[in-house]
């Protein structure tokens, strides 16, 4: 065999060399998923999609951290402005405080032309007030004068229920009483007579006439009743034109058993009100 055929065998017999490096690229790309191969693909502008996705993660992200702080800020002057309207309301009702001194009127009336004397006031809580202090107190014939009602004053006052229901029952019955008399005296025993065969007692055809008359009886002697007891037809005491207004005034009347001038002067004055005046019997 010659030089060159023996070359050339030897050639033939050698294996070709493998480039692993070459062979590995080969096959990751071979095993790669169609989701990484997209990914994999370089774009127009020359970057990856991947790159890309990263990108438009990391800007959403951003939005949606910014938009948080928003809403966080929006959350805060929210939450602000709620406790700046707290604190307002909790300024308006707080109790107001009588800041002017007291000042006493009608030294000119004498003692015993002394009908009461009356403390005045600004606000309703401070008439409130009063009225408690003169309820625990040893005065009885005292009253309250206000220009609206006001809630509470009845337990501040220590006034206990109204007896106006208890004649409204006692009228009734009265009429209902008097009612079934007269019908059974007339029609049973005094004339008697048979109406369309019904027999000389029908109390169910008297039944209209006895609640008739026990709420006629009922209603006026309550409204009579009423006007009595809040004293409609006496003299009122006025005070001062102005408790129709806005003024508030406690009264105390020198008709209470423990009543003395002086005494109830410095009493009222300790309520810290407006004014305390002497009102006369002749007023």
């Amino acid at each position: 065999m010659t030089k060159l055929s023996r070359s050339v065998a030897i050639r033939r017999r050698r294996s070709p060399v493998v480039d692993k490096k070459k062979d590995k690229a080969v096959n990751e790309e071979e095993n790669q998923t169609p989701e990484e191969e997209s990914e994999q693909i370089p774009g127009a502008d020359g970057t990856i999609e991947s790159e890309k996705k990263d990108a438009k993660e990391e800007t959403a992200n951003e939005e949606e951290s910014s938009e948080e702080a928003a809403s966080d800020e929006d959350a805060a002057e929210e939450k602000t402005a709620e406790e700046e309207v707290a604190a307002e309301e909790e300024a308006v009702e707080e109790e107001p405080v009588a800041v002017a001194a007291t000042v006493v009127s009608g030294d000119d009336v004498s003692a015993d032309r002394v009908q009461g004397v009356a403390a005045l006031f600004d606000h309703p809580k401070h008439l409130m007030a009063a009225a408690e202090l003169t309820r625990d107190s040893k005065y009885e014939a005292f009253d309250a004068f206000s220009p609206f009602p006001i809630h509470g004053m009845d337990d501040a006052m220590g006034l206990g229920r109204s007896w106006i229901p208890w004649v409204t029952t006692a009228a009734a019955l009265t009429g209902f009483c008097l009612a079934t008399a007269m019908q059974f005296g007339m029609m049973t025993y005094d004339w008697p007579l048979i109406i369309g065969g019904k027999a000389f007692a029908p109390w169910p055809s008297f039944v209209p006439v006895m609640f008739e008359l026990s709420v006629l009886l009922a209603g006026t002697s309550t409204v009579g009743v009423m006007f009595k007891a809040a004293g409609c037809f006496k003299k009122p005491v006025i005070i001062d034109p102005r408790i129709t207004d806005d003024l508030f005034a406690l009264w105390i009347s020198a008709d209470d058993e423990n009543f003395e001038l002086n005494e109830a002067i410095e009493f009222l004055e300790k309520m810290n009100p407006l004014e305390v005046r002497k009102v006369a019997k002749d007023a």
